[in-house]
Parts: structure tokens; sequence; C-alpha cells
């Protein structure tokens, strides 16, 4: 806790339970105190209902078309469960099981194949889990095994074998397992078996042992045990005996409540000793055993060897016992056996960690390439193993830290995105284990930036006038500095805020070199420096010709010595001026995408290098058209567009929402605005969920609009879609007269209604479905039908219109299909998926 708490809730505690709270206090590296209090939790007024749990999944009985899956239960009951596979033809399947069923088999599979097998729960309408295995088919039975010689040996087992797993030695706490290999060695092994709480339970047993005694068990309790053997990272086996525990001691029965260990605590903890305190009712216990050691590593990892485990006897009179010789910074499992007499009546376990010696700092900080936005921080390590060190930064006068953490090897960091000009304080620390030591500090300051972009604008015969942008950290003033050859230099100052200085008296045709520099107190920046040349000829004669509703051509006249680039600049009243760099020895330019009745002013310069000449400028009015905005093609048509071409639509005839569409101006009495397109294979549609949300592609050639796209746009009225496709000499379509997607947040869903036409009815299917991508299926499904069928698309389970698929694919109805068209294994080679206003109405044809 912080050192400015003062209280704290304990969580996850159990009801009516008496429990005791150590304080600590921590100063430095030390730990204070404790004071200790006592408190009782409240009970339940209605036991809380704990969902159902899954426990483990095995395979057994196997044949060559067939296999028995059998499962157990952690925790409370369920309504049904469900098994999920993929079949021999690679489908998705599913099998339903009662929920009083422990077992089924799955047959119909194939010899000699594996399976992996999910397990799900049912309860209360949700699916729970899954739990999982691996599976093999038995191979087939009626091969003959090949004949040979007498004198050729057998060919060498396929890898170790269990052979039978035995119980004896048995009292009221325990048992003990015995095992025996058919053949072979194992790395290790693993006894599983389930608590009196249904809870499963696993014990790590190394490879060159062949019995354990199991701990910790009930009186008079039956339980049942699987052997598995653990070879190069597989599980074999299992093998598996049943066994039942002698009856409670005497004067105990059995369900009788005994005697409880409680309070399981520690104190005084040193780098090699701990103190272990623990409660229980006076002379309820004729001893104590204290087992303590090093956890069991995880049965993931066959080639670890469990570790040894010390035990310590304690009279029965005592609550505490000093565990010492321990490794510093280790963790350490303790468990506390009651005896009465050899009997193991009751159990508590803990784990408590030894403290670290004290991690030392790294040494000797220094700083180097100090630059404007970075510098390089190097250190040397301390005399004792470090794990890693972290670098922090940040202004010296407060700011947010970054940090970044480096491998113990490493003596020197880049420090990158500093602020030019700025002071900054540097730690590092050394990091072991979850363990820092005391910081390194030291500070460093960036070097201060300079200005930047400086330009010669307006040249002219005797003048000119240095323009630049400022550095991020404001300067006192710029000190400005003019040198041509064989000429006297000039100089000048200008203020901090400046971003120009004016020159004159300049000679005509000459080069000069202009140099700016800020001033920050006594420090000079980095300079920004150009050369140009006076007398330099800008370009005539401006003029905008051919001005429609949305485009313009601009011509002039070029300078007797072409320049190297011009720039062209233009806006409307109001609105942010936009600037295009053109090429040299150009003499024209049509500017697209203009709004229309608006009125633009344009200036054009000349450009050597970084000088650019005074502009030249002219102003045109754009023509107006019916529908200024159009929302669509329909709209667009209206305005008098009558080929099929790209152009522009503003959704909702916002001028501020341009979009740039394909119009299909000519099918069917045109108005159709095309959002899907393949046609050549030349683009890839097995993209994410943000590609398709966005939209790619050329649209003169192959794309996809985009889903925000087509929502925007449905959203706005009510529309139809139109289906073409093409195979060669035929063509057919399909329409459907209701056609909308849904937002973001409903996943795209497709709703559309009323087919018509000649390609068959493939997409109602659809109808209802939500988006999906490889990377994102909002529903759920075990295996994803983007995934399978190479698509994205409104997929249900999973599809009879596919357009999004593999173009050119024609196995495992991945390509880009229409089932009742062509069915699954033809790939459609040309599709264009477009949608019209329902209230279109084509334009009359004026008559002459």
């Amino acid at each position: 806790m912080a050192a400015d708490q003062r209280r704290v809730t304990i969580p996850g505690l159990e009801p009516r339970r008496k429990y005791k709270f150590l304080l600590y206090g921590l100063a430095g590296r030390k730990r204070l105190g404790p004071v200790s209090a006592d408190g009782t939790t409240a009970p339940l007024e209605k036991e809380q209902q704990r969902p159902p749990r899954l426990g483990e999944l095995i395979v057994t009985d196997e044949t060559p078309d067939s296999l028995r899956l059998s499962w157990t239960v952690a925790q409370g009951p369920f309504d049904s469960f469900v098994v999920q596979y993929r079949d021999p033809a690679g489908q998705p399947q599913a099998v339903p099981v009662a929920k009083d069923q422990r077992e089924v088999t799955i047959e119909g599979l194939e010899p000699g194949r594996k399976y992996k097998f999910l397990l799900y729960g049912i309860h209360g309408g949700q699916r729970l889990g899954p739990i999982s295995v691996l599976g093999a088919t038995a191979p087939e039975a009626d091969t003959p095994a090949p004949w040979r010689p007498a004198t050729e040996a057998p060919e060498p087992p396929a890898g170790p074998q269990l052979r039978t797993l035995a119980v004896s030695d048995i009292t009221p706490d325990s048992l003990r397992l015995s095992w025996s290999v058919a053949q072979g060695t194992f790395d290790s092994f693993v006894v599983q078996y389930q608590d009196i709480d249904g809870q499963p339970q696993a014990l790590l047993v190394g490879g060159n042992q062949n019995k354990v005694r199991v701990s910790g068990l009930e009186p008079s309790t039956s339980y049942r045990f699987f052997l598995y053997g653990l070879h190069e990272g597989k599980r074999l086996g299992p093998v598996s005996a049943d066994g039942t525990t002698g009856p409670a001691p005497a004067g105990l029965t059995p369900g009788e409540p005994g005697p409880r260990l409680s309070q399981l605590s520690v104190t005084d903890v040193t780098t090699s000793s701990l103190r272990l305190n623990w409660e229980a009712p006076p002379e309820a216990f004729d001893s104590f055993l204290l087992r303590f050691g090093v956890p069991s590593p995880s049965t993931l990892e066959p080639h670890l060897r469990p570790p040894q485990q010390r035990e310590l006897t304690v009279p029965g009179s005592r609550r505490s016992a000093v565990l010492r010789d321990l490794h510093p910074g280790t963790l350490y499992s303790l468990t506390l056996y009651g005896l009465r007499g050899p009997h193991k009546a009751d159990s508590i376990q803990g784990t408590a960690r030894t403290l670290s010696p004290v991690l030392e700092s790294p040494r000797d900080l220094q700083f180097s390439e100090i630059g404007e936005t970075s510098a390089q921080v190097s250190w040397m390590p301390p005399p004792s193993r470090v794990d890693s060190f972290k670098v922090s930064y940040q202004l010296a006068d407060g700011g947010e830290p970054q940090s970044v953490q480096v491998d113990g090897r490493t003596r020197t960091q880049t420090l990158k995105g500093l602020i030019p000009g700025s002071h900054y304080e540097v730690t590092v620390v050394s990091v072991r284990g979850f363990e820092e030591s005391e910081p390194l500090t030291g500070f460093l300051t960036t070097v201060p930036d300079g200005p930047t972009q400086l330009r010669a604008l307006n040249l002219t015969e005797g003048s000119a006038l240095l323009h630049w942008k400022p550095p991020q950290a404001p300067v006192d003033k710029y000190n400005v500095r003019v040198t041509a050859s064989g000429a006297p230099p000039l100089q000048g100052s200008a203020p901090g805020g400046a971003m120009e200085y004016p020159l004159s008296g300049l000679e005509l045709h000459t080069n000069y070199t202009a140099t700016v520099r800020g001033l920050r107190g006594p420090n000079l920046t980095s300079p920004a420096s150009i050369t140009f040349t006076t007398g330099l000829e800008a370009p005539q004669d401006l003029e905008a010709k051919e001005v429609t509703p949305r485009t313009a051509l601009l011509t002039w006249t070029e300078p007797q010595v072409p320049p190297t680039n011009y720039l062209l600049s233009f806006n409307t009243l109001g609105e942010q001026t936009q600037e295009i760099l053109l090429p040299g020895g150009v003499t024209s330019h049509q500017l697209l995408g203009l709004f229309p009745s608006t009125a633009y002013s344009v200036w054009l310069r000349a450009m050597w290098g970084e000088s650019l000449t005074p502009p030249v400028s002219t102003s045109f009015t754009t023509g107006g058209l019916p529908i200024p905005f159009p929302r669509d093609c329909g709209e667009e048509i209206q305005n008098g567009a009558s080929t099929s071409r790209a152009t522009t639509v503003f959704l909702n005839g916002n001028r501020e929402r341009p979009l740039n569409v394909f119009c299909d101006m000519e099918t069917d009495g045109g108005g159709w605005l095309v959002f899907q397109r393949r046609m050549d294979g030349q683009t890839d549609f097995w993209r994410d969920w943000e590609d398709y949300a966005h939209g790619f592609g050329n649209i003169s050639g192959e794309f996809w609009l985009g889903n925000e796209a087509l929502h925007s746009l449905t959203a706005a009225g009510d529309y139809s879609l139109r289906v073409d496709l093409r195979a060669g000499d035929e063509a057919v379509f399909a329409q459907y007269d209701s056609f909308r997607v849904d937002s973001a947040a409903e996943y795209y869903r497709l709703h559309l209604d009323s087919y018509h036409g000649t390609a068959g009815d493939s997409m109602s299917y659809h109808s209802g479905s939500v988006f999906s991508a490889r990377d994102r299926d909002p529903n759920n499904l075990l295996i994803s039908c983007a995934v399978s069928y190479r698509g994205a698309w409104w997929y249900k389970n999973c599809h009879y219109a596919n357009l999004n698929g593999l173009y050119g694919s024609t196995v495992d109805h991945q390509g880009v299909s229409w089932y009742y068209w062509k069915g699954f294994e033809f790939s459609v080679p040309f599709t264009e998926m477009k949608l019209r206003s329902r209230s279109y109405r084509p334009p009359v044809a004026q008559g002459g």
C-alpha cells in the first residue's frame, strides 16, 4: 500500500471465518513491525451460486474409425454438453451430449489420423469452456504386416509405453502409487486425480522413479488415479488405478470435522531464514510436520526434475517454527500438517519469499553525442549480477517521465524524442527479478534547435524577403548574415517572434548565401542557410480557361530561363490555402475537385532551389450545377453526367464529406454507385477488418469502397442493390429492392429484401448477418468462415455468395462464387456490386 494510505479492503475472503491480519511498515529496505488485529467475516444471507466448471477431457478406446471421449466436471451441474471437431473433409462438426453423460463415442473418422476435440458445457444458455484434447484413430486393422526374414531384426518401438499402475501402503490420508514401464524410458511422469472437492490435482515425478506417495487425502474415500508418461514434450498414456483411503483415526468418525489448522503467516524474514506461525486448538495435534521447498515446475516442462523438499517436525504444543539455511530472494512453498499419532489429520499451505541481498546501483553515468532531440547515456554495471537496467528520463522542471528497459549486458542507451534546448534528469537503476536498486542520477541539456525551411521570396532586381519556420523553443532574437563573392557582407537582426527579414540594396544577377541563427541567452542555435540569385524572372500571363463547375485549366508563359519548379497556390474565401508543387518546364495545370458556383484566387511563383519570384495571380468563378453537392450517382446524373466515370459525391450532401466513387450511368437506366468490382485479380482482397471498413483498391479497376461509406450512404435513404456477374459471353444479374448496411457498432450487419433477376438468389441467405474478416469474427465461430473461405463477407454458416473470395480459386469453396448461378467450385471472373436510390427515375431523353 502507498505511504499515504490508512485503510484497505481485503477481498476474496470466506464467509463466517476468523482471520488474523499483520501490518508491516516499510522504511527504505527495512520492514518494521508488525502490529496485528483479528477479524471475522460476516455470514452470507444466501449462498452465492458459483458457475459450473469443466474438469479433464481424455481419449480412450481408439479404433480405425472412432474414438471415445470421457470427461469430468470440476464444479456444479451443466444443462448439456457440446463436442466440436473437424471431420475428414475439414468441415466443423458439433455433437450434443445430455447433461448426465460423461462420455461419448465419435464415429465416422479416418484411420491413422489425428483429431483435436473441444468440449463445451452449456449452462443457462451460455457456452462455458472449452477444454480440449488431441486423439488419433488406430491404423487399418486388416493391413497385413510386412514379411521379413527370420534373421531380420524387428523394427524399433515407436516410443516408450506404460504397463500397469498399482496402489499400496494405504493410510487414512495417503496411499502409495507404483508402476511399471513396458518398454523405453520417460523424461518424467504426471499423476492426476480429483480431490474431495472435485478439483483436479497433478503431481510431477522424475523419470527415474517408479512410485510416489499421494498425501492430503480424505479418510474412507475412493479415488481414481491416472498416470501419464512424458517423453520429448508429449504426454503418453494414461494407465489408471482406483484406491480407497483407510478409515479415520480412533475418536474421529468419517465426515466429522476434526480440529483445523488456521492463520498461517510469515514473520522475521531475512535473506536466509523466516519464521512460520500458525494457529490450532489446544492439544488438538500430537505434533506438526512442516514440508517446504521451491515450488514444483510446471508439468508443461517435463525436462525439469522435481525439486527436493525439506521436512521439519515440531512438537504439538508449539505454534511457530524457524526455517533456516534458505536461499536469498527465493520463493518457497510451505505445507504444514497436523499429526495425530502417525496420521495427518489436517494441513494448510502457503508461500513465502526470502529477502534478496541489497541490489547495488550502476556507476559512472556519462552523456555523449548530445543533439537537438537525442543523446546517448552510458554507465558501468554493479559488481553483482543484474537482470536488466531501467533508464528513465524527464524534463528537470517537471514532466511525464519516459523509461526503457534494456538487457543486463547493455552499457549504453540512446534517448530519442527529446525537446531541443531543454534540461533533462536521467536515472539508471539495476533490476533483478522484482527488485530495483537506488537510482543513479545525472542531468543533460539538449542542443537548442534553430530556424528551418529558410526561403528567399519575392526576388526582384535589388531585393528579397527571407522567410523561415521558427524553432520549437523560443529565442531572444535572430542574427541574419548575407554574403556574396566580391561584395561586402550584410548583417542584421530580427526580434525573437519574427519569421521573415527583408533584404534590399542587392546587386543584380548575383549569387547570395543567407544564414539565419537564433540566439537564446548566450547560446546560438543551429543555422539555417540558403543560396539565391537576384534578378530572376517570374512567369507571366496567368489565366484560367475552360472553367467548369468542378474544374479549371490554368495556363501561363514561362520565364526565359526555365525554373526548377513552380509553386501554385489557390483558395476560396474563408478556406485554407492549398499548395501544389509543379515541375519546371510546364505551362499549364488543371485544377480538379473544385466546388460549383465558387470564386477562387490563384497565385503562381517560379522556384530556383529555395528561391521564389514574386507571385503572379488571377481569379475565376466555377459554373453552377442543379445539385452542387450530389449525394449519389442518381443525383450526379441530374447534373448532366451521361457516361460511366469516376467522380465525387458528398455524403448526405455535405460539402465537407466528399467521397470518390465510380458511377455506372449506362446499366438499367444508370445512376448506379459501384462499391465493389472484381475483374482481373490485380487487387488483393484477402485483407483485415480495417481495410474493409475504410476501403481499398482503384475505383477504376478492382476495389472495395468501404463499409463505413456503405453505412453512411444507405443510412441516408432507401436504396436498392444490384449485382452484375459475367463469365465469357454469359451475363446475369441479381437485384434486391431493399438494401442497408448498419454501423460499425452493429458490425456492419446486412439487410436486404425482394430479389429479382437472372443470377439466382444467393444473397437473401446472408441478410441479417454481420460482416467478418480474417482478423475479426463477431460470430465467434470455432473456425471463422472468413478464414475457412479466404474472404471477408456477411458470412452466416457459411455462404452461398462469396464475392470477396480468392480470385480464380476453384477449390474448397474459396473462390469468387455465386452458388445459384455457377455453384461453389466456379470462380466468377467479373463482378460488380452497386447501389441506387429506390426513388431514382432515369432522366428523360431530350428529343429533337
